[in-house]
């Protein structure tokens, strides 16, 4: 390893503190067997539900230099702008472009495997920077940083990875500005990370607040009173509140729009639960001091990942018994540790940090923050010689394995292993292997530490190397029951499924048509070694669908979709999979798709609308109701038809048994249908992956046993017809037997005929897949039905011109875009604007022009009033 010598020290550590990432990372792809290093790909949790569809996006718009500011093939549609600025603004993702669709998880495979390098290289250069020492341990500490227990945990989610490489970079500028009065390291670096992602910004930017106040109580001098000191500081802190205000405003033309846009989502709702005053993680969160702490299987729900290697956690404890420490520098490391530690256990503290919401899986998203300063402190102690002190570093390790055994025990105690589907156990239970491996390499670190301090020649790379296995073991322990994906597999069956779906779009019947296409795509479903919904492949595979997951989906879309019988597991995520013949005619569902193993079936919906139509004015005042999906589904035909008749019957149920029976519940039922049409069960505030259900014997697909509830058809009865139902299931359904209902076919095809002529006639609909925001189309009104209803949600953000003059947008159905129309023919014109843009625009160009002025104006001022402090 890196010895600090007086000839080029600094060269040789550059070099190594590059190639060792390069080479640690690339080894531990090839273990894992990762594409390029190996057969298999990262197509696991989000990487495979969300980044894949949205690179395919990404890399369709970059190819075409036409950046659309909405897309149709975000489930029923919806404003890009949420995406971009969340998921997608990452230069990395430029790398997308050179690869083909079947070959985009190596993309992100190497995007990932370059930002776990980088984020080491910019921990190291931090440290070397930083304190003018370059040594192996800066190296270490690099490593540790970009294989922390944050990255080994959650580097699927590749878009937070960007603000991990930059964070060291802002606050070594942060630095300057405050011990050299030097901005523009610290502006740039702060910039880049709220720009990139604007979420790690925000828990950034608290971080930096935290780490300025660090600075403060370190350089505090001795004999004076805080209160006198920070008087004193008053220059320092207006400059660093100036400057980090400045960085917001360059940062505006991402933040201003994508607050706005974020608005439309459910993400909005803040929700008093999550401000209790109550701990978010017990006694067993100290097992995540030693490696293998968590695994894939509680990524969702888990402890703060906090290792980092166990010489670095030993150093860490070291520190604050040190005798060559100084109180002063125990006291700020103390505050800068304890603040990030109690945010993350004290949940109003935690939910203000993660922007005001309780994570919806993942926790701990700022657990990096801990590592990077936990790692910065160990350095700090380790150059001022707290090696040295064979005993407090005996005790310091002693008491990190007791504290790791407390966990434990705890955990084994009072943990449970998390079932499927099943996400209310805080901790999982634990590996007890893994426990005596973690004690194992304790023993080994602690061996290590004492005989560098004796200089003994090897020390130095032994010491590197438990630390390197460590990391790569608990990186390993973290993947071990990842689900990853055969790479080659994945590419056969996407060019297939491509294939089969592109011939289906280029139909005659759809010819510069607007409908909806859902697939039910079985062989591309199989790759997976989960269940696999395919919210976003409509984006893979650039059809018009109905499903969506994203954490910026809008909160109209899900309203109004989960109202009318789809599936939804939360406010994230909408499924196709809850259809019926009156949302197949609202949406313009025409088309569904089964793709099997040897088979493929097409199913065609005669009664599908196109992309709007005009409907009576009663569509204005419809409400839906939670849970009460059959009254909206008849509201709103009542709406359409501009009456109050009833459209749906519930059939009468001549006999009924419940029984229970080893813990679960049975009921069975016959019913006698009252009218002749499609019939539906619906079984409300439940998860149906416990539920089976079989209609005269026969079971209905499995597909239903999903993670949300939903309608389910169980066939077209006749008036008159008897039929059986039986349902068990392993939770009590209270709400049976009254959950079948029936529509009136005959009636509801007769309120379809009314729109059929007064169709919005859509122009060049293929390029509406390009240009979403942009689009136009003709609709003849009558004189009964004036309200044009458009079956994408409603947002401010569009602006309607008929006949080329502007016309005011409302909503409609509870959710939906609509106009009020004059009788006749109309030329119409959508545009979508993206809210808040110009203002964004305007304020980052303020922003810098304030920034160069400021600067100029500092310029001019004497040095001896410049390094004032």
């Amino acid at each position: 390893m890196l010895k600090e010598t007086r000839k080029h020290p600094r060269v040789r550590y550059d070099i190594i503190s590059i190639l060792l990432p390069i080479v640690v990372v690339s080894l531990l792809f090839t273990i894992i067997s990762i594409a390029p290093f190996g057969s298999r790909n990262l197509l696991i949790s989000d990487l495979s539900t969300q980044y894949l569809q949205f690179f395919a996006e990404l890399r369709r718009q970059l190819i075409h230099l036409s950046f659309s500011s909405y897309s149709f093939l975000i489930s029923i549609g919806d404003s890009l702008i949420p995406v971009y600025a969340y998921y997608l603004l990452s230069p990395f993702n430029l790398i997308v472009i050179f690869f083909d669709p079947s070959q985009l998880p190596i993309a992100i495979d190497l995007i990932i495997w370059a930002k776990i390098i980088l984020c080491s290289i910019s921990m190291s250069t931090f440290l070397g920077h930083k304190y003018q020492r370059y040594d192996f341990m800066a190296i270490c500490g690099g490593l540790a940083y970009g294989l922390c227990g944050f990255v080994s945990m959650y580097f699927y989610d590749l878009m937070w990875l960007d603000s991990l490489i930059l964070l060291p970079i802002m606050i070594y500028g942060l630095e300057k500005l405050y011990n050299q009065n030097k901005v523009w390291l610290y502006v740039f670096g702060l910039t880049a990370i709220i720009m990139t992602n604007y979420y790690m910004g925000y828990i950034i930017c608290i971080f930096s607040m935290i780490y300025f106040v660090y600075l403060m109580i370190r350089n505090q001098p001795n004999k004076m009173t805080f209160t006198l000191y920070l008087k004193s500081q008053v220059n320092r802190i207006g400059r660093f509140l100036w400057y980090s205000g400045l960085s917001g405003m360059l940062a505006a033309v991402v933040l201003i729009p994508t607050a706005i846009s974020m608005m439309s989502t459910g993400k909005k709702d803040i929700h008093f639960r999550n401000f209790i005053l109550k701990g978010t993680f017990g006694p067993s969160f100290t097992v995540n001091l030693g490696f293998g702490g968590n695994d894939f299987a509680g990524r969702l729900f888990h402890n703060p990942s906090m290792f980092t290697g166990s010489v670095f956690i030993i150093l860490g404890i070291v520190y604050f018994f040190s005798k060559v420490v100084s109180s002063r520098d125990k006291q700020a490391s103390a505050f800068l540790l304890g603040s990030i530690f109690f945010g993350m256990w004290l949940l109003p503290l935690n939910t203000i940090w993660h922007l005001f919401q309780r994570p919806a899986g993942f926790p701990f998203r700022m657990v990096f923050l801990f590592s990077f300063a936990l790692i910065m402190v160990a350095y700090e102690g380790y150059l001022k010689g707290i090696f040295k002190e064979t005993r407090v570093v005996i005790f310091s390790a002693v008491a990190l394995g007791v504290a790791i055994s407390v966990g434990y025990i705890w955990a084994n105690i009072f943990g449970k292993r998390l079932t499927q589907f099943e996400f209310s156990t805080p901790q999982l239970s634990v590996n007890n292997f893994v426990y005596v491996l973690a004690m194992g390499f304790l023993i080994l670190t602690v061996v290590a530490i004492v005989s560098l301090t004796k200089h003994k020649p090897s020390s130095r790379g032994v010491l590197s190397g438990i630390l390197i296995f460590e990391l790569m073991m608990n990186f390993f322990v973290a993947t071990m029951d990842a689900p990853f994906v055969n790479q080659q597999q994945f590419e056969k069956r996407y060019q297939q499924s491509e294939q089969a779906i592109r011939h289906v779009c280029h139909l005659k019947g759809t010819q510069n048509k607007f409908y909806r296409l859902l697939i039910m795509d079985q062989p591309y479903r199989n790759i997976y070694q989960v269940p696999y919904s395919g919210y976003n492949d409509s984006l893979l595979f650039k059809n018009h669908g109905i499903s969506s997951y994203s954490s910026t989906l809008n909160s109209h879309t899900h309203h109004v979709l989960a109202s009318l019988g789809f599936s939804s597991r939360n406010i994230r995520r909408i499924d196709m999979l809850g259809g019926s013949v009156i949302t197949n005619h609202l949406f313009g569902i025409k088309y569904y798709y089964v793709i099997g193993k040897h088979s493929q079936k097409l199913l065609v919906r005669k009664n599908a609308a196109q992309l709007g139509f005009m409907t009576n004015n009663q569509i204005k005042h419809v409400t839906y109701k939670r849970d009460q999906i059959f009254n909206n589904l008849n509201a709103l035909v009542q709406a359409e038809a501009g009456n109050k008749g009833r459209y749906l019957y519930r059939p009468t149920i001549t006999k009924y048994k419940q029984t229970v029976v080893r813990s679960n519940y049975h009921y069975e039922m016959q019913l006698h249908a009252n009218t002749s049409g499609p019939h539906y069960i619906y079984i409300p505030k439940v998860r149906l992956y416990h539920v089976a259900i079989w209609v005269n014997g026969a079971k209905l697909s499995n597909t239903y046993s999903g993670l949300g509830t939903e309608i389910m058809p169980i066939g077209y009865l006749l008036k008159g017809q008897t039929s059986t139902i039986r349902i068990q299931s392993t939770k009590p359904l209270y709400t049976v037997p009254k959950v079948v209902m029936g529509i009136d076919l005959k009636k509801f095809e007769s309120v379809v005929a009314q729109s059929k002529n007064h169709q919005f006639e859509l122009k060049d609909a293929r390029d509406v897949d390009k240009h979403g925001g942009h689009f136009r189309g003709t609709v003849q009104v009558s004189k009964k039905d004036r309200t044009l209803l458009m079956s994408f949600p409603y947002d401010k953000g569009w602006k309607l011109s008929v006949d080329g003059r502007p016309h005011k947008v409302i909503k409609v159905a509870d959710g939906l875009v609509g106009a009020e129309l004059s009788p006749g023919k109309h030329h119409l014109a959508f545009n979508y604007h993206i809210r808040g843009l110009g203002v964004g625009m305007l304020t980052s160009i303020l922003g810098m022009a304030l920034l160069v002025i400021s600067e100029w104006w500092r310029g001019r001022r004497p040095a001896s009033v410049k390094h004032l402090h």
